[in-house]
């Protein structure tokens, strides 16, 4: 499991706008009101939270709220809770389900968390020679940067890799051949997916034809003849030869040859197998090769990209798309056989 931090212009808009917002009201609000750290904090983050997911009005609504429990209560820990839920409130709006949940809990806790800063701010002694409106404007600024916080349960999302996941499935005595061809196919998977990005819609074809590639690895496994090596089953039939030209009895000679037939067919049968697994393996060079053909076209297309005319190098990966996927559906019809 992978977690990405999604839509990064939203969060820097959000964060610029609330340590700028909460700075410029936070030395507006000087002459006003001793509060001015706070209220200039908590309608600076609603401002950022406006710049970075729009809603302008509820937004401020909401800061409009949670700034009364300053103005009409007494301020203690209660009251600045109150704040601080109230804000969060406001600067959630728009998320739903358990992602909103978790975004009003960790912006309630992290207000408070700004507010109590702020006031640390406003009183240390390191400031008390500044002046009063540049005191009130950094403590606001403290309040807005930690209050961006807040808004990371938007960005953060957990997502499940399933090639991660077919690596850690894949069976522990895999064929040495086999298992090197697993571990190209992560390599290529690994470029590819560096090269294109995650947005890219060829990355999933890719993703597809790893994954193809690793549940026929699987299966090999399943085709490696089991029992003795060929070998052995030589020797044993050899045996079997000498007993049966050797045996004067009759019940003794039909049970070594109903033996010895046993063995004749189970070495036909094993011979099968290796035919089959042979066809397997043949395959997944094949396919391999395809994934590497386009692990270069990925390569050409970001280099065309990167100097804006990518035009070529696109109808090359969309041709290299059907081979991949024409490929993928043999695999893993041999896979099925």
């Amino acid at each position: 499991m992978d977690i990405r931090f999604g839509d990064h212009a939203s969060f820097h808009r959000a964060a610029i706008g609330m340590t700028a917002g909460s700075a410029i009201l936070g030395i507006a609000l000087h002459p006003l009101t001793p509060f001015a750290p706070v209220l200039g904090g908590i309608f600076g983050i609603a401002v950022g939270a406006a710049f970075g997911y729009g809603k302008p009005v509820w937004r401020l609504a909401a800061a409009a709220l949670a700034s009364l429990p300053l103005l009409l209560m007494t301020i203690s820990w209660p009251s600045l809770a109150l704040c601080a839920a109230t804000l969060a409130l406001g600067c959630t709006i728009g998320e739903r389900g358990l992602r909103g949940a978790m975004s009003i809990l960790l912006g309630a806790v992290v207000t408070l968390l700004a507010m109590w800063t702020a006031l640390r701010f406003d009183h240390a002694r390191a400031t008390q020679h500044w002046p009063g409106a540049v005191t009130d404007g950094a403590a606001a600024a403290a309040m807005g940067i930690v209050g961006v916080i807040a808004m990371l349960p938007r960005h953060l999302g957990f997502v499940n890799d399933p090639v991660a996941d077919a690596v850690k499935a894949l069976p522990a005595g895999l064929d040495g051949e086999v298992r090197s061809l697993c571990d190209r196919t992560l390599v290529i998977w690994n470029d590819v997916k560096t090269k294109l990005g995650e947005d890219d819609p060829n990355l999933g074809l890719v993703r597809d034809g790893v994954l193809k590639t690793l549940e026929v690895a699987a299966k090999s496994r399943e085709a490696q003849p089991q029992g003795g090596s060929e070998e052995q089953l030589g020797r044993r039939m050899e045996d079997l030869d000498a007993r049966i030209a050797a045996a004067t009895d009759d019940e003794v000679k039909t049970q070594y040859q109903s033996a010895r037939a046993a063995l004749s067919d189970q070495a036909k049968y094993r011979d099968r197998i290796r035919q089959n697994r042979e066809r397997l393996v043949a395959r997944m060079h094949n396919h391999v090769a395809a994934l590497e053909k386009f692990q270069l076209a990925a390569g050409g297309l970001a280099s065309a990209r990167a100097a804006s005319s990518g035009t070529t190098a696109i109808q090359q990966l969309s041709d290299l798309s059907r081979d991949v996927a024409a490929s993928g559906e043999a695999l893993v019809e041999v896979g099925e056989a």
